[in-house]
């Protein structure tokens, strides 16, 4: 059983990196790793998220009259979103091994690369592998190193770091959603992939310039990686918390504005709600890192876990009007946000700071499972009798989903410190 109260190894190895870090770097540069990640967040995840802008264009004005082909269109978001997942042990493991700075670099180009080549498509099955494969493969790229880069500059102010870090995700789709929409109003769905690729370019090669560990361990090799990092308990039990989060997260954000037509509320305001739950998200992930400084990451976690089920489970049945929305959106977009701030933090606590971008890695590649998951189980529970109207089994399926997170968190918090109130 560990203690609460840092190890000899532990705290020498922090007190190294501080005093490397002075003697090496300038002191500005902790603060430029967590700028360029930021951006880098923003540029990867934004344009994820204002894939609809262009989704819609092309369902409405391209391919209006073929309906499979506006069903193809359909499957490049789920793509792209895998893709973050899918690739984050490989990212992570060349991050520790290699270079932070160089993998983000080809992150970068082959993200580029794909919106260059999705200029030239002519069909949605083209559009899956330029934006949905090649862009999804560079985005995973520098997703999992830039989550975790800058936590290992800070000690006492890890979670605010993070949690600033990874809010680049929400003010990056902000910008880069009304960015898009108005490039395809104003020119083409052609162009503004065209400059879309300018901009990664541009934005992205200056931010990885600065991407960087104060430590990078030369010792190891990408043939010491140990897979028997499975048996231990407290990987398990993280692994399946990240596989449940993964598998809700996403559900409310996609069917939350057909909930709220179904029941009244104009597509407009629905809008809105989604807008401000993505503004939640993003002020969560910076206060929940914060917060996490000073009551403990793990403490923070099953905190933010118990809202985001809360919110599932009794707020969303009953948030039919604008203003039970408004609740909802609120609460849910601050907690599920503030996961992703905890998320790295909880495994630089529970497994060390040193392994940070290979574990990370590893159970965002877990993620990937999950995020395959969550929304055709949730589309098929809602396609049941009754269901397509009250959306009460989704509600419950994603509550259950948060609740079994919350409780895989709770089991390793109890495993760190039986203390209730220890600051874990």
């Amino acid at each position: 059983m560990e203690s609460n109260i840092p190890t000899v190894t532990e705290t020498e190895t922090e007190t190294q990196i501080e005093h490397e870090e002075a003697k090496v770097f300038p002191r500005y540069t902790r603060y430029s790793v967590v700028a360029s990640c930021f951006v880098i967040q923003g540029l990867a995840c934004g344009l994820i998220h204002s894939w609809g802008v262009q989704q819609e264009y092309l369902a409405n004005n391209v391919y209006n009259e073929n309906p499979e082909k506006i069903k193809t269109l359909g499957y490049i978001g789920t793509l792209m979103f895998f893709g973050i997942y899918l690739w984050g042990m490989p990212a992570g493991w060349i991050a520790e091994v290699w270079s932070y700075r160089k993998l983000c670099l080809i992150g970068i180009l082959i993200m580029a690369l794909g919106q260059l080549l999705a200029s030239f498509c002519t069909e949605p099955w083209q559009l899956c592998i330029t934006l949905g494969i090649v862009f999804g493969f560079g985005a995973g790229l520098v997703f999992g190193p830039t989550s975790t880069a800058p936590a290992g500059w800070f000690t006492r102010r890890r979670g605010l770091a993070t949690g600033i870090t990874v809010a680049g995700v929400g003010v990056g789709g902000l910008i880069i959603a009304p960015l898009t929409e108005f490039l395809v109003r104003e020119t083409s769905v052609t162009w503004s992939q065209r400059i879309t690729a300018i901009y990664i370019v541009v934005f992205g090669t200056i931010s990885c310039f600065f991407v960087r560990v104060p430590v990078q361990d030369r010792s190891r090799s990408f043939r010491s990686f140990n897979w028997r990092e499975f048996n231990n308990r407290r990987f398990a039990v993280h692994a399946l918390m990240v596989f449940f989060v993964t598998a809700a997260y996403i559900v409310p954000y996609t069917y939350l504005p057909q909930f709220w037509v179904r029941h009244g509320i104009s597509s407009e305001d629905a809008s809105v709600l989604i807008a401000v739950a993505n503004v939640a998200s993003s002020i969560g992930r910076i206060i929940t890192g914060f917060t996490a400084d000073y009551i403990g990451v793990l403490n923070s976690l099953v905190l933010s876990l118990s809202i985001a089920a809360i919110s599932c489970l009794l707020i969303w049945p009953f948030a039919t009007s604008i203003g039970v929305g408004v609740v909802m959106s609120l609460f849910y977009g601050f907690s599920a946000g503030g996961y992703w701030s905890l998320a790295p933090l909880a495994a630089a606590k529970l497994f060390g700071i040193e392994k940070l971008a290979s574990n990370s890695g590893t159970f965002y590649t877990v993620s990937a499972a999950g995020a395959w998951l969550g929304n055709p189980v949730a589309g098929a529970i809602l396609s049941g009798p009754g269901h397509s109207t009250n959306f009460l089994g989704m509600s419950l399926y994603v509550g259950v989903l948060w609740f079994a997170a919350l409780l895989m968190a709770a089991i390793n918090r109890a495993t760190y410190s039986k203390k209730l109130f220890a600051t874990a």
